[in-house]
């Protein structure tokens, strides 16, 4: 079995499990589970701990950190990262494409509310859909991924990509910060985010075949 199929199919189930746990159409977790209590006190330690000097810094994560710097990025590794930049453009908007619709499934299956806070620690609108998994980083997390493991032949290439997943993990902490979700809905777009991710960095080679056509049709011309 292909190794990145392996690891996708452990994400994909570590996230259904936690799915389970946290859906209140089951009720396996209530507030008075040891899952619930961790859950709200790590989310209140990072949305209590609110800081003038990061609180724009962390709105602009959560509000352009997806769907402007991703795009960006995207077309910026096509344009100029060579065949290997173009492969992984490829697969990181795939990845991305196929998760969006199934995050939004996804949130309306599990169906968990989003956090009720006092309305002075939220620093941007709550949003109305439900919570779990965190959308942000659900796609984020996906292009960390693609990046890391297909485009870092070089050192250049792995620089490129550790920056990539840093901004990443800097939207997802920033989804907890400014109030929008709890740390297991984070983890839980993560879990689903890579796992899916995973699925289509193993099938590169077909990727490759895909792109290599394209590429030619545009040289002829």
């Amino acid at each position: 079995m292909n190794k990145y199929f392996g690891a996708s199919f452990i994400l994909l189930v570590s996230f259904l499990i936690i799915a389970i746990l946290v859906t209140p159409k089951i009720g396996f977790i209530n507030h008075r589970s040891p899952l619930a209590k961790f859950d709200s006190l790590a989310f209140l330690d990072i949305n209590n701990s609110h800081s003038s000097a990061f609180n724009q810094i962390m709105i602009w994560l959560t509000k352009f950190g997806r769907e402007i710097f991703w795009p960006i990025a995207i077309i910026l590794l096509f344009v100029l990262g060579g065949w290997t930049g173009k492969k992984t453009a490829v697969v990181i908007a795939i990845s991305m494409l196929v998760l969006i619709p199934i995050g939004e499934l996804a949130k309306d299956m599990v169906a968990r509310p989003r956090p009720v806070i006092p309305q002075a620690d939220f620093l941007i609108a709550a949003d109305k859909e439900f919570s779990f998994p965190s959308g942000h980083a659900l796609i984020v997390s996906a292009g960390a991924a693609g990046a890391l493991l297909l485009f870092r032949n070089t050192p250049k290439q792995l620089i490129v990509s550790i920056i990539l997943a840093i901004e990443a993990a800097l939207v997802c902490l920033s989804r907890i910060y400014v109030g929008g979700h709890y740390p297991l809905d984070v983890i839980g777009g993560i879990l689903l985010g890579v796992g899916v991710s995973l699925i289509f960095i193993g099938m590169q080679k077909q990727v490759e075949s895909l792109i290599k056509p394209m590429m030619n049709l545009i040289r002829r011309r």
